[in-house]
Order: C-alpha cells, then sequence, then structure tokens
C-alpha cells in the first residue's frame, strides 16, 4: 500500500537531500516537553511509512521491476544484493512505523492526563 498522498514535484535526488537536512534538524532540536514529543510522533510515524515505500520502490528500480529472487542473464550480484539491502531496509522503516504507531495510544493517554496502566 503507497502512503504518497500527490504527486512528487521534486526531483528524487533533491529529496533525498532534503529529507537528510530535515532529519538532521530534528536530531539536534531541543524539545519543550511531551507536548513537542506529541506532536512529533505521529508526523514521524507517518514519515516512516513513506519511507519504507521509497525504500521499496528504489529495491524494485534495482531489479527492474521483478519479483523478488527473480534474475536475468545480465543481472549481477551487486545489483541483486543491492536490492535485497534495500528491501531489507524498507521492511525495517515498515517496522519502525509500526512500533511508533503502537506509542499513538499511549501518546494519547498521556497528552489527556491519564496515567493508569
Amino acid at each position: 500500500m503507497a502512503w504518497v498522498t500527490s504527486a512528487p514535484i521534486l526531483p528524487a535526488t533533491v529529496a533525498a537531500a532534503h529529507l537528510e537536512s530535515c532529519a538532521a534538524e530534528l536530531a539536534g532540536a531541543r524539545l519543550a516537553g511531551l507536548d513537542d514529543v506529541s506532536a512529533i510522533v505521529p508526523v514521524l510515524t507517518r514519515a516512516q511509512r513513506q519511507l519504507a515505500v521509497a525504500l521499496g520502490n528504489l529495491a524494485r528500480h534495482t531489479d527492474g521491476g521483478r519479483p523478488r529472487g527473480a534474475r536475468d542473464a545480465g543481472d549481477s550480484a551487486e545489483s541483486a544484493a543491492l536490492a535485497e539491502v534495500l528491501r531489507a531496509a524498507s521492511d525495517a522503516a515498515h517496522a519502525t512505523a509500526n512500533a511508533l504507531g503502537e506509542s499513538l495510544p499511549l501518546l494519547e493517554n498521556l497528552a489527556d492526563g491519564d496515567t493508569r496502566s
């Protein structure tokens, strides 16, 4: 399932560079408290889902759009290995999004002042 909500307007290389700079900015951000965490985590969850899709697309592009494990005589072992690494990264990003998604109810409870376990 693709989570892309609109057609891309930036070249992929520009978008990747923008992603890197935004992630670096976020990594160094000073958070004001739980309100910031509550605002940021849902956005990061959606971003991780988009990143999973992007990495999966890169994997499909690398292996020519063939199903996992399907290769022809012109494929190199390196491109097959790269496609597998990109698929693994996509799976990891998807797992991260799922883990972040599991935290959303906890954040809602904290925001509502519900600290029951």
